[in-house]
């Protein structure tokens, strides 16, 4: 490191952590080393502020910062507990972090068009041929709930949940889950508008066939054209004609 550098360096000041921070790293560190697993209840705010040696407003800091990132639910009754700690719970904070701009959401379907593709153009090679046959079934089920978003977004996520597992890899299908789960909230509000579900059916049936076919880059190319179809109903522009056909 040269003299200009290390004297950059020297000029940053130390951050200090607050005593509520550390109380909500050691719950963190403890979740991690599994130490506290998904339901286990947490000591009294009192016993916890005792053990740790710290008060109890830190105490309650901690909790109340846990709680917001997912990791800490309390419960009707009194008690707080370690959440199921699954991608509903812990992506609520990037969920209103993408709400907050419109670059957010377009950078989020850029990135699932990327693990999409990717999953698409796996899973034509490795999808069991039950597998296949339990996409089609999906797929028969979706022609029926055109008119019922609830329904379809049920049925599409059993869809693509296949998909990701039958990638075979196991960071694909954790990435794949996490990503929808991210968007679900902007997507409840686009399957409302008229088209769209059945567009996402139509996009449905093209991935479908390219996977019976096991060509990977059609896969591939389909689950692309779907995510960009996704991203253009979602900020509002498939119903000015937007959709790709």
């Amino acid at each position: 490191m040269n003299r200009t550098a290390a004297a950059d360096e020297f000029d940053k000041p130390i951050v200090r952590e607050s005593i509520a921070e550390m109380v909500a790293r050691r719950v963190l560190d403890m979740v991690k080393a599994g130490v506290l697993k998904p339901g286990d209840q947490l000591p009294p705010e009192r016993d916890l502020a005792q053990s740790l040696n710290v008060s109890r407003p830190s105490v309650r800091e901690a909790m109340r910062g846990l709680s917001i990132l997912g990791v800490v639910r309390t419960r009707q009754g009194g008690g707080a507990y370690i959440s199921e700690l699954d991608a509903d719970a812990l992506l609520g904070p990037i969920q209103f972090f993408l709400s907050l701009e419109e670059m957010n959401i377009r950078e989020l379907y850029d990135a699932r068009s990327l693990v999409e593709s990717a999953v698409a153009s796996r899973a034509a090679e490795q999808l069991t041929d039950d597998e296949l046959r339990q996409l089609e079934t999906i797929l028969d089920e979706q022609a029926g709930v055109l008119h019922d978003a609830l329904a379809f977004r049920m049925s599409d996520y059993r869809f693509h949940e296949l998909l990701w597992t039958g990638a075979r890899n196991a960071f694909l299908r954790r990435i794949g889950q996490s990503l929808n789960v991210i968007g679900l909230e902007f997507r409840k509000r686009a399957s409302e508008t008229e088209g769209v579900l059945q567009q996402s059916f139509r996009d449905h049936k093209r991935l479908l066939d390219a996977l019976k076919a096991r060509d990977p880059e059609a896969a591939a190319t389909a689950a692309a054209r779907h995510m960009r179809n996704v991203y253009k109903s979602t900020i509002g522009q498939g119903s000015k004609g937007g959709y790709e056909p």
